[in-house]
């Protein structure tokens, strides 16, 4: 039986920006319904309509784009990012990192590869396609969704079943079987390769028993 939402809150640590971009720090609570058993994840997600630093410390990344290479190029250009997302119109392209289904094992680190943007995206894991029900999608939709992503993977679900299990908690949208969608070739936004010494912090996803974690200060 899919998981479901308890409780869904995001926090701005800044201020919308003019270009759409904004930072927020989530907390999310999904319950088994079977056993009721709960997980708490904790999370920041950066919406980078454009370059931001911010970006480096995102655990969920969102940006304009259309296609899985947009998706991957924005995970290779922050590998520690657990969960990327680009969207377009009523379609949105949602990348996990590949060997951190439960979203708690390390990234990438300094010595793994060539720590390039490329080999990043090259290691991370397979695109999932949402496309919204009905007529028009609220930008916040794709935000939510995203953080759902990342909360299912910290709860334990498998990267192959994710996006079921992810459009089970958000009924605005459904997920498309693969080759249903167009890989896509355009984006407004072209992240940039992060330093490979970025790549090793992991995320900070944590489970209901882990500490409760300091804030992060506000960006100067």
């Amino acid at each position: 039986m899919p998981l479901a939402v308890a409780s869904l809150t995001a926090t701005a640590l800044t201020a919308d920006r003019a270009d759409g971009g904004a930072v927020h720090r989530v907390r999310t609570v999904l319950v088994d319904p079977v056993s009721g058993a709960l997980t708490v994840d904790e999370h920041v997600r950066v919406r980078c309509s454009a370059p931001t630093g911010w970006a480096l410390l995102g655990d969920v990344l969102i940006a304009p784009g259309a296609g899985a290479r947009w998706a991957a190029r924005l995970a290779g250009s922050c590998p520690g990012a657990l969960v990327v997302a680009v969207h377009h119109g009523a379609r949105c392209w949602l990348r996990a990192a590949a060997g951190r289904e439960s979203g708690l094992g390390p990234g990438p680190g300094p010595g793994s590869g060539s720590g390039s943007g490329e080999a990043a995206a090259a290691a991370a894991g397979p695109v999932v396609v949402f496309e919204a029900i009905g007529t028009g999608c609220a930008r916040g939709t794709w935000d939510r969704l995203a953080s759902l992503a990342h909360s299912c993977l910290v709860a334990g679900v498998p990267g192959t079943e994710l996006g079921a299990a992810v459009a089970a908690l958000e009924p605005a949208v459904g997920s498309l079987p693969p080759g249903r969608a167009g890989a896509g070739t355009r984006s407004a936004y072209r992240p940039e390769a992060s330093p490979s010494s970025r790549s090793s912090r992991s995320s900070r996803s944590r489970s209901a028993s882990a500490p409760v974690e300091p804030d992060r200060p506000a960006e100067a």
